[in-house]
């Protein structure tokens, strides 16, 4: 299953390893429109990877949780990340690498 997630499903995992988020945190996160947040929690959820209960502390919100498939689904798909990371960043030196990693993290802020 993790082979076939696309980039969003796998930032969508991501953000969740931490803790249960509302919909709205994470759309807000993933900077994805509400229909494209909804869509992409539907197949997270219908693919078991993740529930969406009422906020016990407003009940009009949504939580958002990983589940155990969803965690174990996220370590496959990070461990084939890190060895395509590995097999492009092939031709890098280490602080090439350090260079570029921190280049990505400022422009994705």
């Amino acid at each position: 299953m993790a082979e076939q997630l696309s980039l969003g499903e796998v930032a969508l995992l991501a953000r969740l390893a931490d803790g249960p988020k509302t919909q709205r945190e994470l759309g807000q996160r993933l900077r994805k429109d509400p229909a494209d947040m909804v869509r992409l929690l539907d197949t997270a959820a219908e693919d078991g990877l993740v529930t969406r209960t009422p906020d016990p502390d407003d009940r009009r919100r949504r939580l958002v949780t990983l589940t155990t498939e969803g965690e174990a689904t996220l370590r496959v798909a990070l461990e084939i990340a890190r060895g395509i990371d590995e097999e492009l960043l092939t031709p890098l030196s280490e602080a090439e690498r350090r260079t570029l990693r921190a280049l990505l993290t400022k422009l994705a802020r």
